[in-house]
């Protein structure tokens, strides 16, 4: 019985060190990944906000779908200096790659009824 009652704890034990351990990462989470670019969510809370987001080859255009609508995007350059912000008012946002330099630059997406700025980071290869 003594037994019985140590491995039943020696479980329990276990079982509630695994569930509390689970890492919590703020690492990007890729949403395009092409030879020409790119694309990943910052934080948690960023890629969760994504439907989809897609890259056109063609047209060298980027397109994502939110869960809410945008009000603002904001796109930052590899200095974090903010060179455009452009009304969305939409769930669905479609973004030139020509509005990008070449490197590494950020994208920032308000959302409307919220005060969190939502950011990705844009690679442009």
């Amino acid at each position: 019985m003594k037994t019985l009652l140590t491995i039943i704890i020696a479980i329990a034990t276990l079982t509630i060190g695994s569930a509390t351990t689970t890492p919590v990462t703020n690492a990007p989470a890729k949403l395009i990944a092409t030879a020409a670019i790119e694309i990943a969510a910052v934080g948690v809370e960023g890629h969760a906000l994504f439907e989809s987001a897609t890259y056109n080859v063609a047209e060298e255009n980027i397109a994502f779908t939110t869960v809410e609508n945008v009000d603002m995007i904001q796109i930052f350059n590899a200095e974090g200096n903010l060179e455009f912000q452009l009304p969305v008012m939409s769930n669905q946002v479609s973004i030139s790659k020509a509005l990008f330099s070449q490197g590494e630059s950020q994208l920032g997406f308000i959302m409307s009824g919220k005060a969190e700025v939502f950011m990705t980071t844009v690679n442009i290869k």
